[in-house]
């Protein structure tokens, strides 16, 4: 059985590709704003990593808030084409959400921790930016939820999994999994890691529906 592919999951491939210069800014940007904190941070330093004069810099980009709007875009992009690539014939859904977990939460840079709870914070005094990770947070739902529908039909995940409680967890375990990273100096990446998945792939398995007529505590 097919199934559609949800509004906000529709490729990307038609969006104007970034240049190499805007690729080259937004890689240093993101580098001064997880070092430096979005509120110290200034367009100087950004066009110093990045190789360029401010001048040069403003060509591209007007304000720290666009830049960051940018990061926060790419990353859309991004996780949107890996959520829009999950399908039953690629093999078993929790290994997908496995090698994307990876991909996004354990093989990114650590700056990218370091960042994400900088655009998380600034998200709380920036309107557009909240919209715009809300956004986010709705498309990997979406995405998931979609995944989820397709595995309970396949019957690689029980028929009656509590998938809303499931899709919480994960998300709950995946911001705790960026926040420790980002924060803890002694953080055991390799550890840490495995604990994650193995629990996603455990609560997969125990998270599941009352039966019909049955009130929970």
């Amino acid at each position: 059985m097919t199934h559609a592919i949800p509004p906000a999951l529709h490729d990307t491939s038609h969006d104007t590709a970034p240049t190499e210069r805007h690729v080259r800014i937004l890689d240093a940007a993101e580098i001064v704003f997880a070092r430096s904190g979005f509120d110290r941070a200034t367009m100087n330093e950004v066009a110093l990593e990045a190789g360029m004069s401010p001048g040069n810099l403003y060509r591209y980009f007007a304000s720290k808030d666009a830049i960051v709007e940018a990061i926060t875009e790419r990353d859309r992009t991004e996780i949107t084409r890996d959520f829009a690539s999950l399908s039953m014939a690629s093999g078993p859904l929790l290994d997908q959400l496995e090698r994307i977990g990876r991909r996004h939460l354990v093989e990114k840079p650590h700056h990218k921790a370091v960042l994400a709870m900088q655009i998380w914070a600034e998200a709380a005094r920036n309107p557009a930016l909240a919209t715009l990770c809300a956004s986010i947070e709705a498309m990997v739902l979406g995405g998931l939820s979609t995944a989820i529908a397709q595995a309970r039909e396949a019957g690689e995940l029980p028929a009656d999994l509590d998938e809303e409680a499931f899709l919480l967890a994960l998300s709950m375990m995946s911001d705790g999994f960026m926040t420790r990273r980002a924060a803890d100096p002694h953080f055991d990446l390799a550890t840490m890691t495995t604990t994650l998945f193995t629990s996603m792939r455990g609560l997969a398995q125990v998270l599941r529906k009352p039966p019909a007529g049955q009130v929970t505590p």
